[in-house]
């Protein structure tokens, strides 16, 4: 019997790398909120699998990847950093380096491509004789994030939502994602959207977080009246999208029951966990009302 995952659109690699091991056990059962009732857990171990997090940004800076080892959900939130692997990145106007791992084990860096909007690169990650590629373009054109704004939520007054614009330009294909910070702290939750309903549309998008006392009990991520709030936008492609609405789909709790994909659709070949996404970074603060 599998547990329940009540992340309430909270998505987080630790949180996820932690409950691999249940989920290798079968299709994730979601319950709804309405009641809570004790249940004995009979969780089966599994092989600890390989979970990379490559992230290159059209921000001047190399590209920064993470090499861990999933954990059991019986087990603490200790993740084995993975030394020595050979991790190499390309793009297609003929650049190539090879990343070195950093005084942090398990974290590698580069030192000479950049995230260059409308280009495409493919990072090849090599350790314990196998190897596991993942391509990403970084969209271009770059689509502005045009302001940011607060609002109260409907279902309840003391409950302060942010609130994102930007213009889809003509076309789909293009593909979101939003990370809050509340007084520099990043919120727990990732907000992912594409165009498929809205191509060439001018968004006015609400970032609905759900917090309650379950899922953030000392309310460190509900905004208040005189917080700061930043808000990250990335254009990112559509497989990282596609990464993280599976990943939604596992840890958000709520609903009937329904079969989700037993582990995110990773861009990464070869059986590893996690992404690889060449993206834009745009951000905006602001002052809560």
């Amino acid at each position: 019997m599998l547990p329940v995952f009540k992340k309430s659109g909270q998505l987080s690699l630790t949180t996820y790398k932690s409950c691999v091991g249940a989920l290798a056990a079968g299709a994730l059962l979601l319950a709804s909120t309405g009641c809570e009732k004790i249940v004995d857990l009979n969780l089966k171990t599994s092989t600890a699998q390989l979970v990379i997090e490559g992230n290159l940004v059209d921000d001047n800076q190399p590209c920064q990847v993470s090499i861990s080892r999933s954990a059991n959900y019986t087990d603490t939130n200790t993740f084995e950093a993975v030394r020595g692997a050979t991790i190499t990145l390309a793009d297609n106007a003929g650049g190539l380096e090879t990343l070195r791992e950093t005084a942090t084990p398990g974290r590698y860096l580069g030192a000479t491509l950049r995230g260059v909007p409308g280009r495409t690169y493919t990072l090849r990650v090599e350790t314990d004789g196998a190897a596991y590629v993942a391509t990403s373009r970084l969209p271009a054109p770059v689509v502005p994030f045009e302001k940011l704004s607060t609002q109260l939520s409907a279902f309840g007054t003391d409950n302060i939502q942010a609130v994102v614009d930007y213009t889809d330009p003509a076309g789909k294909g293009n593909s979101y994602l939003f990370r809050q910070y509340r007084n520099g702290k990043l919120n727990n939750a990732i907000f992912v959207q594409n165009d498929e309903f809205t191509d060439g549309n001018r968004i006015s998008q609400v970032l609905r977080t759900r917090s309650s006392s379950s899922t953030d009990p000392n309310e460190l991520d509900k905004l208040k009246a005189g917080d700061s709030l930043r808000v990250e936008m990335q254009n990112i492609d559509p497989g990282v999208y596609e990464y993280f609405r599976t990943l939604t789909l596992i840890l958000t709790a709520g609903g009937a029951p329904t079969t989700t994909p037993a582990n995110p659709k990773s861009n990464f070949s070869g059986g590893a966990l996690g992404y690889f996404s060449a993206h834009s970074r745009r951000v905006l603060t602001i002052k809560v009302p």
